[in-house]
């Protein structure tokens, strides 16, 4: 485990912290290291009649529109499962009654703290939606396998989107929901 020496904060936001630390590494080397602290996050796959419900929005570091699964921020006071229901109804209108955790994983361990929760949502049923003044969101839904070749041709570049599918896709070798 590494030892934390010094630790200054250089950005702060509403989601995410910015800090610059100064650490000794596991083996004793002193190292700096640049890191976002953010609370974690969620993302859904909802599978309905074999489709999977994405949602594309316009993403400004990839500086493009994307396909994904819905999904976003763990408020305060959330657990990662809380969070990927409050996500799924707000961003889609969709409820789901039942609900699987598929992977957690680190999207970028380099320099961030986030960790990510992917849940598979069944029992799909539909209701309003409730987005951000900030959301702009087209949602559709696309046969399940369509996805997955998009995901293995790479037509689809976002992470949480690939994790998602893939876990999917392993999960054929047992009877899907």
């Amino acid at each position: 485990m590494a030892k934390l020496i010094s630790s200054k904060a250089i950005l702060k936001t509403p989601i995410f912290t910015v800090t610059d630390n100064t650490l000794l590494d596991p083996e004793g080397n002193r190292i700096r290291r640049i890191m976002v602290s953010h609370p974690g996050s969620v993302a859904v796959l909802a599978l309905h009649e074999g489709r999977i419900c994405l949602v594309k929005q316009y993403r400004y570091p990839a500086m493009r529109y994307m396909w994904e699964l819905p999904g976003g921020v763990i408020d305060p006071g959330e657990n990662p499962l809380s969070a990927a229901k409050r996500e799924l109804a707000e961003e889609t209108g969709l409820r789901a009654g039942k609900w699987k955790k598929l992977a957690t994983f680190y999207p970028s361990a380099g320099f961030q703290q986030e960790k990510m929760t992917v849940f598979l949502a069944t029992g799909i049923s539909e209701g309003e939606t409730a987005l951000g003044s900030d959301e702009f969101l087209q949602v559709k839904w696309f046969d399940r396998r369509k996805v997955e070749s998009q995901v293995l041709r790479g037509k689809i570049l976002d992470a949480k989107t690939i994790v998602g599918v893939q876990f999917l896709a392993g999960l054929r070798l047992s009877p899907l929901p």
